[in-house]
């Protein structure tokens, strides 16, 4: 189902604001869920649920992974039991596409082309990166992003709920002096990775 672009922010949104967003409640309604004006949240029955696994998948670039932290906001708020039970999944698409004589396979991102050039030094080759999922091939998207077989999915786990729901507020929330602190003191640590 595709979403167009960067969907509500929803750390601070109430019901009353999703029910006006056009692609939240396609969501909801594309997944079996149902709006509970009682606790105003996000609620399923599991025989209602429409999908085992319902998967994000974005561009492996920044907007691609804002893209997708606006779509966790958008559950762990409304709808958390998604990801407790675990049903909420990212894609991982991947960065390049290797050509190796008639024969070709994808890499995940350049860390992994680097390891690929090391182990197969003189190998003639030619590298595509693959610049988002609107301009992949319907053969690329089926191999990488669709194929059961073929591509690479990462379940989203939660261990501590309530540090889930400071970083949440930290880093989406209104707030500014919190999201800055934070990245003062993480900046070090900060590397970018699709997954």
């Amino acid at each position: 189902m595709p979403v167009r672009g960067k969907i509500l922010n929803c750390q601070k949104a109430t019901i009353a604001q999703i029910q006006k967003n056009a692609e939240i409640m396609t969501m909801i309604d594309a997944f079996g869920l149902t709006i509970d004006l009682k606790t105003m949240k996000v609620t399923y029955e599991p025989e209602d649920l429409r999908y085992d696994k319902i998967i994000i998948m974005s561009d492996a670039d920044v907007d691609g992974a804002h893209i997708k932290n606006l779509f966790y906001t958008f559950v762990w708020n409304f709808c958390p039991q998604l990801i407790i039970d675990g049903h909420v999944y990212a894609g991982v698409p991947p960065l390049y596409k290797l050509t190796i004589g008639k024969e070709y396979k994808y890499i995940k991102n350049d860390e992994a082309l680097a390891e690929w050039k090391a182990a197969n030094p003189g190998k003639k080759f030619s590298v595509k990166r693959l610049k988002g999922l609107g301009e992949m091939s319907v053969e690329e998207t089926e191999e990488t992003l669709t194929d059961p077989r073929e591509r690479i999915i990462k379940q989203i786990t939660v261990d501590d709920v309530k540090g889930t729901d400071i970083l949440f507020d930290q880093l989406m929330g209104t707030g500014v002096t919190a999201r800055k602190e934070y990245i003062k003191e993480h900046s070090r640590e900060a590397t970018y990775n699709a997954e």
